[in-house]
């Protein structure tokens, strides 16, 4: 079965959409640790023992998988078909290989990420945390990744948005405010640890 451009781009729209559900969630999630270590353990032992944690888990890196393939295969088809006149500045004068850069940087600290909170081999999650971010390059790798992310949501919505039909300039001021809030949120827990 063969998808056309516009199907896979809606396709590859969809699959941002859920991951961005995730990351609200995701952070949401996070702001237990203000709460205390039993807060935030508890949540995530009760979290860690549903069947559908680790279906949703499984549907993110399918679906993290098919957004960057489509994403790679839709820039290499558009530079092929269209050579050099595609050669500019992207998206809004930022330089395509510093788009690309911090796409690539966001997908390794998924990776990472993932990784290490996963395989942690600690009983506690806070505590884990707590050594995370006690370690200076680990919190500024954690920073960078969430101003990455943070940037990338910021070029994404809009996209998304123009992709499913809906015009994104009256939306410009909520992506705003979105990103910011989920900035914040996330980096408020390193700083917690380190103030």
């Amino acid at each position: 079965m063969s998808f056309t451009s516009a199907t896979l781009k809606k396709l590859m729209a969809f699959a941002g959409l859920f991951w961005f559900s995730y990351i609200i969630f995701h952070m949401l999630s996070l702001l237990n640790f203000h709460f205390g270590q039993s807060a935030f353990d508890g949540f995530y032992d009760w979290l860690n023992q549903l069947l559908a944690y680790y279906l949703m888990v499984l549907i993110l890196i399918v679906l993290l998988g098919f957004h960057v393939i489509v994403a790679l295969s839709r820039q290499l088809v558009n530079n092929i078909s269209k050579g050099q006149a595609y050669q500019k500045s992207y998206p809004q004068g930022v330089p395509r290989f510093v788009a690309w850069t911090g796409a690539g940087t966001l997908f390794v600290f998924i990776i990472f990420h993932f990784i290490q909170m996963k395989f942690s081999g600690e009983p506690s999650l806070y505590q884990c945390m707590v050594e995370l971010f006690s370690q200076p390059v680990m919190l500024v790798i954690y920073t960078l990744g969430v101003i990455t992310l943070s940037a990338h949501l910021h070029h994404a919505l809009p996209s998304v948005l123009q992709t499913l039909g809906i015009s994104s300039k009256p939306y410009h001021l909520v992506v705003i405010l979105l990103v910011l809030i989920l900035l914040v949120g996330f980096i408020s827990i390193p700083m917690s640890v380190v103030l």
